[in-house]
């Protein structure tokens, strides 16, 4: 790292940790909506197999197993996303927890990076730079 990178203000690393977790906010909104409209397909699916499942002698047909494994199919997606905004969610939860800590006069670049470290940051970001990715030079 370079002598200039000590010049970081605690309001400035403050601002950085607030500019984060906005982005991931944004990030939580994209991937909030899609896991809702993921919801609404494996309802309307449901729906629609009851109906299948209702209407047929009661014995499981081909196609109604086959909707089955399909709403099981896109539940098993719904989980994984569901994990992802969670990992969002904690890693915005905890740059704004950061950025109280900076402007409350407590931490610093050290901090920083070591959160960053810690929570694995820059991978979840897309073409942002992290404190930690320009550290490391592996910045995108």
């Amino acid at each position: 790292m370079s002598d200039d990178a000590g010049e970081i203000s605690q309001a400035e690393l403050a601002e950085y940790c607030r500019t984060q977790a906005a982005i991931l906010a944004g990030h939580l909104d994209q991937r909030s909506a899609e896991l809702s409209d993921l919801l609404e397909e494996i309802e309307q699916d449901t729906a629609d197999a009851r109906a299948t499942l209702s209407e047929s002698s009661g014995r499981p047909e081909p196609d109604a197993e086959a909707a089955v494994e399909n709403i099981e199919a896109k539940q098993k997606r719904a989980q994984a996303k569901q994990d992802v905004i969670d990992e969002y969610r904690t890693l915005a939860e905890g740059y704004t927890d950061l950025a109280e800590q900076l402007t409350e006069g407590s931490g610093d670049l050290e901090t920083v990076l070591e959160f960053e470290i810690d929570t694995d940051a820059p991978t979840y970001f897309d073409a942002e730079t992290t404190i930690l990715g320009v550290a490391t030079g592996e910045d995108k």
